[in-house]
């Protein structure tokens, strides 16, 4: 793997309502080998311009609680790399990785960009460009499943990835014995306290529950199934 550090803009001098492509999906889980390595992506052309786009791929640094950042990657195929889509056209894109086995589950973004066109009649404007980037893992065929759950701090739900693939928080129910109480929490509480619905391996986050529990715990024991 061929890395070096970049910085991804979500949003680049673009207001929501005018952004140039719609992109699906925007998240994806893929095998390390085999049919299920590939993954084509869709992207829609909103304006009424021809919208040339570059795809590129990154691989993500997401170890402990740090922010993410993007590390340039030769991990993945990408066809076509750049593409001229013509107006409220759709465009497929597969990326398809090509990287070294794995022991446990990796995380990318295929990102596509908006490229710049010069706008013949004001030359001196400024290019307002798009760009977003897919949430994109790869694991081995086999992952062990193994998340650790803690109250500490007496309100802080304590998360943290001890296996070897990801961890999907909006299917998880956690079942909390506290010496004020019990508690019952699903996505639906969890939501507005979080920041992020995955955890790649050896990712952990902190989520301020205070809200959803009657004053500060100092025992707590925290069950986490899975939801049927």
């Amino acid at each position: 793997m061929r890395l070096g550090a970049v910085l991804l803009s979500v949003l680049l001098g673009f207001a929501p309502a005018l952004q140039a492509f719609e992109l699906l999906p925007m998240v994806a889980f893929l095998s390390e080998k085999g049919s299920n390595s590939e993954h084509v992506f869709q992207v829609v052309n909103t304006s009424d311009k021809p919208l040339p786009v570059e795809v590129q791929v990154k691989y993500r640094d997401v170890t402990g609680d740090k922010p993410e950042v993007l590390l340039d990657s030769d991990d993945f195929f990408v066809f076509p790399p750049q593409v001229l889509i013509p107006p409220s056209q759709t465009q497929s894109v597969k990326a398809k990785y090509i990287g070294q086995p794995l022991s446990e589950t990796q995380s990318y973004r295929v990102v596509f960009s908006q490229l710049p066109i010069e706008d013949e009649s004001d030359a001196s404007a400024i290019s307002m460009l798009f760009q977003v980037g897919a949430l994109v893992f790869v694991g081995p065929d086999q992952t062990e499943q193994r998340l650790l759950a803690e109250i500490r701090d007496g309100n802080q739900l304590y998360l943290e990835n001890q296996g070897t693939g990801v961890v999907i928080i909006p299917q998880l129910n956690f079942s909390v014995s506290a010496d004020n109480g019990q508690y019952q929490w699903q996505w639906e509480q969890i939501k507005p306290l979080i920041d992020r619905q995955f955890l790649a391996p050896k990712q952990h986050v902190s989520v301020a529950v205070e809200s959803l529990m009657k004053g500060t715990v100092t025992q707590a024991s925290v069950e986490v199934k899975e939801r049927r």
